[in-house]
């Protein structure tokens, strides 16, 4: 009786696990499927949506599809911080294939208008690029493209066919493999037989950071325009390699909604997207409500989103003639979780990704004559725009030529030609040479991606933003630029260059100057420093001679004396000269310490500067956008090792470890006042604590630092009707703007800047009065502040001369506040360097200067 009872419970249990998966059948169209490709069961042991699939195994099944099938090819175009690779497939009939390279080249050709019309489209097939899961614990979307793969390689019916002989498939399956990974690992770890669908379970709530970020905690659907990271930067090079006629980015969005496609709400559409784009979306869109009508899905489009800013992945291809598509699925964030519309599994919304995927292959498939004319008219158009414009093109400058050459690294890979001035060209009052400015026409193939890197904005068709309403590259930079309206002339080559270091030593050497004004100064001081080398800051201009002759420094260059030393004279100079080689930079070996302008290098003005020892506080209300901007400046860019201690941890940390503290924006109301004294004690005996924007209101709550805060209110007297509530709190939103400000080069947290005035990017709408102490805003906000950007009616006003950064002091320490993003995005390399003045110079702050509480 015992043993015929306990084959009923394990037959029961099966029958629970089984009810509670849903094999292929549940997403597959029916068919018939070529038995010598293998389903995902029979490669990785588990049907999708019964498991999150690890990026290992989604590779291990994807090449297993190649193997197995003809008509799918396998390539490797990045990888990731965390070194996993990212993949495209081919996937198409083998005779497609077979002439893959033909059909690149008559697309691209499609795209320059002195042979476009050339090019016959009729048996030319349309070119679809579907990515899936940028955000990692989006997961119904690669795992979807599993299911879709299978589709592609295995199905015999009459409609696949026909997709692979009239498309070629560039198939994406994971955008960002690192936060997938991390995500799925979660969600698998703490999945339950019986599976437990209350949203108050751990499953359905990770723990901070979270897997929607990629390894240093990047959004990756906001860095296609920016290229901060090696996934953007591999994506992008194939995309304009192919250039495709659409692609898809497939999302999830909170557990209550449905299921999103675009176009999104038409008055936040960028005014650059040509009116046929978003058509096209539309129509494409029905064979998307036809598909999810057949399944029951609820669904709905031009309610949400947005497709204003480029640097998104369903926005991004609507600069380049070709259609962008986003789908937000409702996320079950696990396996199964409750909602408004019943109980959300996951290979619902696997399902729902994966039926719109078809739809989208049918919709390419049945409109591809009308999407091949689409990117050829797209260019003729834009090259018929750049002839019309008032604009003819943009003339840049810097002192700093590593910042030109990264800036024009990334206007090359969107294919924007940039080349040199061949004449003085004199522009807003500044004089841009010939042979050392660069122009960038905008009659080009890439008109419209030029315009939006280079344009400042201030006129906005909608006042609400789903995310930026201006990313203006130049100032982001901090690069001299003007736009000019009239023919210049420039020279015949491209202008695409790498900066090499320059050593200027000599057997007479006294000592050796780094010069500051380089983006790359602080990782090669950094270098220095962890060598054991002495340094000090100079903190006035004045001249000597070097090996080359008489030259002039400036405040912030770095000294490294010779004697004294842990190394000799010729072992500094080997050393030197490496550093300079490898990151690279201009040192000059100075020749006597004599200087002009009542300067000597054994000034007591020039003073020992410490290496940065650092450690940020991070954990659960700490904003961890923000946190990884500090964590990749310094750990990738500066080389700086960055101790990150938890919250939770504070209590037992010995911070007299560091010297520097860093605390980003974020909710800090959990430490404990232990935590605090300890901050304080820490403070007062030398620490250098850093505060970034709203960390700047717990550091005055706990008398750390004293401003009175400035909020703007609009005033709201209009009666306004109630469908129009939303609307309006919104358009008092700041999500992001360009500010110009006036900053004190004489200031340690100025040093290496050539010009006082600087532009910041800023997010919200708090402000603050100007301290007692006059010296302690080395920045400030100018009286018409507002650059580009879209900005809530009246805050220009409340914004003009306030402080963007102050200093404050306790004790031997200071405390750094900075209100606005300097490092935004790893890509506003004009404020970055401020950030690192912060960390290497903020000691050397005289106490008169700043605020005291």
């Amino acid at each position: 009786m015992k043993k015929y009872l306990f084959h009923i419970f394990i037959f029961t249990l099966f029958i629970s696990a089984v009810s509670a998966q849903k094999g292929m059948e549940y997403y597959l169209p029916k068919m018939d499927y070529d038995q010598s490709i293998p389903t995902p069961f029979q490669v990785l042991g588990y049907n999708p949506g019964e498991w999150h699939v690890g990026h290992d195994h989604l590779i291990t099944y994807m090449k297993a599809l190649d193997k197995a099938s003809d008509r799918i090819e396998i390539i490797e175009y990045a990888r990731s911080h965390e070194h996993r690779p990212l993949i495209m497939l081919y996937i198409s009939s083998p005779e497609n294939l077979a002439r893959k390279e033909e059909i690149r080249k008559k697309h691209i050709n499609l795209t320059d208008p002195k042979i476009s019309q050339n090019i016959d489209i009729n048996n030319l097939p349309a070119i679809l690029w579907q990515g899936y899961t940028i955000h990692g614990n989006e997961s119904s979307g690669v795992n979807a493209a599993i299911v879709n793969a299978y589709y592609l390689a295995a199905g015999l019916g009459k409609e696949v066919l026909k997709k692979l002989e009239s498309t070629l498939i560039l198939f994406d399956p994971c955008y960002n493999p690192d936060g997938m990974n991390r995500f799925a690992s979660w969600a698998n770890t703490h999945k339950s037989k019986n599976l437990v669908s209350d949203a108050n379970s751990r499953e359905l709530n990770e723990v901070w950071p979270r897997g929607r970020t990629n390894h240093y905690w990047f959004d990756l659907n906001r860095d296609w325009l920016l290229l901060t990271h090696p996934e953007s930067r591999g994506r992008i090079k194939l995309f304009h390699h192919w250039m495709p006629n659409v692609l898809t980015d497939h999302h999830e969005m909170g557990t209550n909604s449905t299921f999103f496609f675009q176009p999104g709400i038409p008055s936040r559409t960028n005014p650059n997207t040509p009116q046929l784009n978003q058509d096209l979306t539309e129509k494409i869109g029905t064979y998307h409500a036809t598909a999810l009508d057949s399944i029951g899905s609820l669904y709905y489009t031009k309610s949400s989103y947005d497709d204003y800013y480029y640097g998104k992945g369903s926005t991004y291809p609507d600069a380049n003639g070709c259609i962008g598509i986003l789908f937000e699925q409702a996320s079950s964030r696990g396996h199964l979780q409750e909602s408004i519309n019943g109980e959300l599994s996951f290979p619902f919304t696997i399902r729902n990704q994966f039926i719109t995927s078809l739809s989208t292959q049918k919709a390419v498939s049945e409109m591809r004559i009308e999407l091949l004319e689409y990117k050829r008219d797209f260019y003729q158009k834009q090259q018929k725009a750049a002839k019309s414009s008032k604009i003819k093109g943009y003339v840049f400058y810097d002192t700093d030529i590593n910042k030109i050459a990264k800036f024009i690294s990334i206007l090359n890979y969107h294919k924007v030609q940039v080349f040199g001035l061949g004449q003085d060209v004199k522009k807003d009052g500044i004089l841009y040479k010939k042979n050392a400015g660069y122009y960038v026409p905008l009659n080009q193939r890439q008109y419209l991606m030029t315009k939006t890197i280079f344009e400042k904005v201030r006129s906005f068709p909608d006042s609400l933003f789903y995310d930026v309403s201006t990313w203006t590259m130049p100032l982001a930079f901090d690069i001299s630029y003007s736009a000019i309206n009239k023919k210049v002339n420039y020279t015949d080559e491209i202008i695409n260059f790498e900066v090499k270091g320059e050593f200027h030593g000599s057997a007479k050497a006294y000592s050796y100057i780094l010069e500051w004004n380089n983006i790359n100064a602080p990782q090669a001081l950094y270098a220095i420093q962890k060598s054991g080398i002495r340094t000090k800051v100079i903190n006035k201009q004045f001249g000597v001679i070097t090996a080359l002759g008489k030259r002039d420094f400036n405040m912030g260059d770095v000294m490294i004396p010779i004697q004294n030393q842990k190394l000799d004279k010729q072992e500094i100079a080997k050393l030197l000269q490496s550093i300079s080689d490898s990151h690279p930079v201009s040192i000059y070996a100075i020749t006597t310490g004599w200087g002009d302008n009542n300067m000597t290098l054994g000034n007591p003005s020039v003073e020992i500067l410490d290496q940065p020892k650092v450690a940020m506080i991070v954990g659960e209300g700490v904003t961890s956008y923000d946190a990884g901007e500090v964590w990749h400046e310094l750990d990738l860019r500066i080389g700086i090792p960055l101790t990150m201690i938890d919250k939770r941890q504070l209590y037992r940390a010995n911070l007299n470890r560091y010297n520097t503290l860093i605390m980003v924006n974020g909710k800090y109301n959990d430490l404990s006042l232990k935590d605090i004294k300890k901050i304080k004690t820490w403070i007062a005996k030398g620490g250098n604590l850093i505060l970034l924007k709203n960390a700047i209101n717990w550091g005055i709550k706990h008398e750390i630092i004293e401003l009175k805060k400035d909020d703007f209110k609009e005033k709201n007297d209009k009666i306004s009707p109630y469908n129009k509530a939303s609307s309006n709190h919104g358009a008092k939103v700041l999500g992001g703007a360009i500010f110009k400000t006036k900053i004190d080069l004489s200031h340690p947290l100025c040093y290496g800047y050539r010009n006082n005035s600087l532009h910041i990017f800023r997010k919200g709408t708090t402000f603050y009065d100007m301290p007692d102490n006059p010296f302690s805003s080395p920045v400030r906000y100018d009286s018409k502040p507002i650059i580009s950007g879209y900005v809530p009616r009246g805050l220009e006003l409340i914004a003009a001369n306030k402080p963007s950064v102050t200093v404050h002091g306790s004790g031997k320490g200071r405390t750094i506040c900075f209100q606005d993003n300097l490092l935004f995005r790893g890509y506003w390399y004009g404020t970055s360097k401020m950030f690192s003045n912060a960390l290497f110079f903020g000691s050397t702050i005289d106490n008169g200067t700043v605020s005291h509480e």
